[in-house]
């Protein structure tokens, strides 16, 4: 006799409650699952709606790129660090901290700053040392974040060896948010990237939707598709107001991703979201190529998992959140360092990082076999679940204006940060080694010489060296075409005409960033800053 689902196990007051607050089931069975539709549902992996993969021989026919996500110092530090991570088995490039600040490193706003949270650029010559002896051309280039000068400066390290736009392979992280004036967003440089990626380079992904930091606030898994696949949504359904054409853009859309500690219900996760997206672009944006309607995505493991406390922890926990993801079908992965709840990551235990991704490729036999837990109870059953609930808080939304949405996703974001810091205060949710089987007699960092964290290496010369190239290259630059730059690029703006062709020409001039973001703040008015939602500090920067 089969147990009704309603009576199997604990009260629900005592039943187990994942990340995203729902009751789990002790077990499953066949009537977890008895509305489940082969052919709608799931499909074959490499089909529609791609629930079980977006390639028909998953990682027996490709594997994942394994893109460490790093950036520290200045271009040399960087460079270095890149050209070891690559040397140990890395098959791509992250780079983090590229134009996250508007003003330069001479500024007294960047002191203590440069070097921390990711490499510093003031100008292409930054740029040109990070990729020095690092064959662009043949690797696949993610940047986090959407600079758009930094992404210009990326092209003019490009230009400058003479390698053609066309045969780049990367990704930057851009996302649209409501502005701009319609029908066609002029003035939106969101849109913009969109359209001269579509146009100028076939190989790079023009929109990375990143809904990871989101959930690192502690939101749900059903609340990280949903906003993810409403961001992306809005992404392409603004782009084609200017006429993009959704098959076009959508084989260019993807998506960074988190990977949690629950790791049955992160792998549904995936799933889940790769069917609700293929619908999405089909049945809402009018796509007909089914290449378009495939979620492809990056994923790094969760950060805000990591402790201080009994740090080596941090090396089980980021495997676990690697396992989720090949199990899910991630594209690309980056597996966080286990040091770096601490500080930037050291070089052994980023190579450890690497490391784990190669023996989960090479040893654990999971790549294998396409999809390997589809078909089990537990994961149907929770991949219908996050689409249902991932569904309704999406049409929800669509509802919306769209700056409602967005400052949808805001409050809940704040929200969820709160209680999940309340759960771990409460020990109502457990962190080993923090409020369960801590050490009281623990030393803070307990680390060899060889695995010390760079928290104490942080190396003040860093930004009098970053300064000292900064003045060097305004002396030795054309003025001329430096001041031409600037020009051309304020008048850009000023019409609304699209902005990466003119802040490549500015980037190529050697302008820096805060000289870009200081040119374009002189030509705005306070009101039409406002009106862009801050897009001078926040996009162009």
């Amino acid at each position: 006799m089969r147990i009704a689902p309603e009576d199997r196990g604990a009260e629900p007051a005592q039943a187990p409650i994942s990340p995203s607050g729902k009751p789990a089931h002790p077990f499953y069975g066949p009537e977890d699952v008895g509305g489940l539709d082969y052919g709608r549902d799931l499909g074959d992996p490499g089909a529609f709606p791609f629930t079980r993969g977006t390639r028909a021989g998953g990682y027996r026919a490709k594997r994942w790129t394994v893109r460490q996500v790093m950036g520290l110092g200045t271009g040399e530090e960087t460079n270095r660090r890149l050209r070891h991570l690559l040397r140990e088995g890395q098959t791509g490039i992250s780079l983090t901290g590229l134009g996250y600040a508007s003003f330069e490193s001479s500024d007294p706003r960047a002191a203590g700053l440069v070097g921390r949270g990711g490499v510093w650029v003031d100008t292409l010559a930054d740029m040109e040392d990070v990729f020095r002896e690092i064959p662009i051309e043949r690797l696949s280039i993610n940047q986090t974040g959407n600079s758009i000068p930094a992404f210009t400066m990326i092209l003019g390290v490009a230009r400058r060896r003479g390698i053609p736009f066309e045969e780049l392979s990367g990704t930057i992280q851009n996302y649209v948010l409501p502005w701009g004036e319609p029908p066609r967003y002029e003035g939106n440089h969101y849109v913009d990237l969109i359209e001269f990626c579509a146009k100028r380079m076939p190989r790079w992904n023009h929109t990375s939707i990143s809904v990871r930091n989101t959930r690192e606030s502690g939101i749900g898994a059903d609340q990280e598709i949903a906003f993810g696949v409403y961001e992306g949504w809005y992404a392409a359904s603004t782009a084609a107001a200017r006429g993009a054409d959704p098959n076009v853009v959508g084989r260019r859309l993807t998506f960074f991703l988190n990977a949690e500690n629950h790791l049955l219900e992160e792998v549904a996760k995936f799933r889940a979201m790769r069917r609700l997206w293929a619908r999405t672009v089909r049945d809402r944006l009018g796509a007909t190529d089914d290449r378009a309607c495939q979620l492809r995505f990056h994923v790094q493991t969760s950060g805000v998992a990591l402790t201080v406390q009994q740090p080596l922890n941090n090396i089980v926990r980021a495997t676990l959140h690697a396992l989720a993801a090949v199990l899910g079908g991630a594209q690309s992965l980056s597996v966080n360092a286990f040091d770096e709840g601490a500080a930037i990551p050291s070089q052994f235990a980023q190579t450890l990082a690497v490391r784990t991704q190669q023996i989960i490729a090479l040893e654990s036999g999971v790549t294998d076999v396409v999809d390997p837990l589809g078909g089990s109870w537990a994961i149907e059953r929770l991949t219908d679940d996050l689409e249902r609930r991932a569904t309704a808080i999406f049409e929800s939304m669509l509802r919306m204006k769209a700056s409602e949405a967005w400052e949808y996703v805001s409050t809940c974001s704040h929200d969820a940060a709160y209680r999940r810091q309340l759960e771990i205060d409460r020990e109502e949710r457990a962190v080993v080694g923090v409020n369960c089987f801590a050490d009281p007699d623990e030393q803070e960092l307990p680390f060899t010489e060889s695995v010390k964290t760079l928290a104490a290496d942080y190396d003040p010369a860093w930004r009098e060296k970053q300064v000292g190239r900064l003045q060097r290259v305004k002396r030795e630059r054309d003025p001329g075409r430096a001041d031409a730059g600037r020009r051309r690029l304020v008048e850009a703006y000023r019409l609304r005409e699209p902005i990466v062709e003119p802040t490549l020409e500015a980037a190529e001039a050697y302008l820096s960033i805060g000289e870009m973001v200081d040119a374009l703040a002189a030509a705005s008015s306070e009101a039409e800053v406002r009106k862009r939602g801050g897009f001078i500090t926040r996009l162009y920067s």
